[in-house]
């Protein structure tokens, strides 16, 4: 475990958010390998369908997400202070409440998923193919959810190591299998979402076992349910699930503009999404340590240390920002292109929408930059309603941004592209607004 309230502030963040890093890609690598399979061996209509169910299956796991995020900040909260009893209770509060709820979303979505595609305008041809992806995707939502919700409490307390190896491990065993479904035995979409879900099933178990027997304070022995607490869970955690599912709501809107322009603009923006998700991960990682940094220290009542932990991520997050955008500018061709079967009747016009858009985008990297270092910082500093608003605030302008582009200024994919950093760049500027008037002081759950 670490203990962020003493040390050398840039090697204690920037260490415990290696093993992150390096974890957050290996999970994002589940995705990838999935539309890397699905796009070389599938085809476009295969991998525009991923594009599609994914936007729609996010909508169901937001929430879960959202309260996942916020147990883990009463955790760290607890942990800093010290405060041991409470933070095995709030463990054991948050597990009741998550796990049944994630029966509830799955089933709900199982259900629903037609309807979803349907109001996405998801394209007839695509269409079979999406509802299978979904479905399957939704039958495992339970241990995808435990699985985060686990490795989020490890993360609070300052073990970001074990989440790592576990990645590393079922994300190889991920890409195998999928390969030994589709490449050797010839199996459809549907084999490629069960490989995923058998091995999101396989890391919950391993995470699971690890954390009963190596780490005694997130031990459960007895299921226990504390209402006080679960308010507090719900202080940190709803204004983060309502977040993230505006988020989705905002990106189900965006999926479903990107939809009307056709299976090549789908599947193009779709890799260009991918690879995207991926380039991000250094930003939004530190501004998760920075979380767990600054929880830490305002539970241990050393606010000018958080601070100082804010300026020094800051620097650090726009520099890796810039030096990531260097990288994709040139390189973003190759990389589309890895999704894609060039023998594909769709693949030119697929690799040219893909292209413009990664090169559109990564140019204002900066900018999401300065956005999520601030919004680490509000998270462990307590603030959840700002850490939610900001967010929302960027997507709701890009939304709006990407239709204006498209009905009044007669732009095509670009749009969605162009719109991106519209939205980071206003947020960003109100977040630095809200940081130098000191609205965050005073909303620790910690006394």
């Amino acid at each position: 475990m670490n203990d962020f309230t003493k040390g050398v502030i840039a090697k204690q963040i920037i260490l415990f958010s290696i093993p992150m890093l390096i974890g957050n890609i290996f999970q994002q690598m589940y995705n990838i390998v999935d539309a890397v399979v699905v796009g070389r061996f599938l085809g476009s209509a295969a991998l525009a369908a991923v594009g599609v169910s994914m936007n729609a299956l996010f909508f169901f796991i937001a929430a879960l997400q959202g309260l996942t995020t916020g147990a883990s900040v009463v955790l760290s909260q607890f942990f800093g202070a010290k405060q041991y009893d409470n933070l095995k209770t709030a463990m054991s509060t948050s597990i009741i409440f998550l796990g049944g709820l994630s029966v509830v979303m799955t089933v709900l979505g199982m259900v629903f998923t037609p309807h979803m595609l349907r109001l996405l305008n998801a394209p007839e041809y695509i269409f079979d193919y999406a509802v299978i992806y979904m479905r399957v995707q939704m039958a495992g939502l339970v241990f995808m959810i435990f699985f985060n919700m686990y490795t989020s409490y490890l993360r609070a307390m300052g073990n970001s190591r074990t989440p790592l190896y576990i990645l590393m491990f079922t994300t190889t065993f991920n890409g195998l299998l999928n390969m030994l479904f589709v490449v050797v035995l010839g199996f459809g979409i549907f084999a490629v979402s069960l490989g995923t879900i058998i091995t999101q099933g396989l890391a919950a178990v391993i995470c699971f076992v690890y954390t009963y027997k190596k780490v005694p304070l997130l031990r459960v022995n007895r299921l226990v349910f504390d209402k006080k607490l679960f308010i507090a869970i719900l202080k940190y955690g709803l204004p983060a699930a309502l977040q993230l599912s505006i988020v989705s709501l905002a990106s189900l809107t965006i999926s479903r503009l990107i939809n009307s322009f056709g299976t090549a603009a789908i599947a193009g923006i779709t890799a260009a999404n991918r690879i995207d998700n991926l380039a991000m991960l250094p930003i939004s990682t530190l501004s998760l340590a920075l979380s767990t940094f600054v929880g830490q220290n305002m539970g241990a009542k050393l606010e000018e240390r958080a601070v100082k932990g804010l300026k020094t991520m800051m620097a650090t997050m726009v520099g890796g920002a810039l030096l990531i955008s260097a990288v994709l500018i040139f390189t973003a061709p190759y990389l589309v292109q890895i999704f894609i079967d060039m023998s594909d009747v769709h693949a030119a016009e697929m690799l040219a929408t893909g292209q413009n858009y990664l090169r559109i985008m990564v140019v204002f990297y900066f900018l999401f930059a300065f956005l999520f270092a601030f919004n680490g910082f509000y998270r462990g500093a307590g603030d959840a309603v700002i850490a939610m608003v900001f967010p929302i605030v960027s997507l709701t302008i890009r939304t709006g941004s990407a239709y204006a582009l498209v009905y009044f200024a007669g732009m095509g994919p670009e749009a969605l592209a162009w719109s991106i950093p519209i939205g980071w760049g206003i947020a960003s500027s109100a977040s630095f607004i809200y940081y130098k008037k000191r609205l965050w002081v005073g909303k620790m759950v910690t006394k």
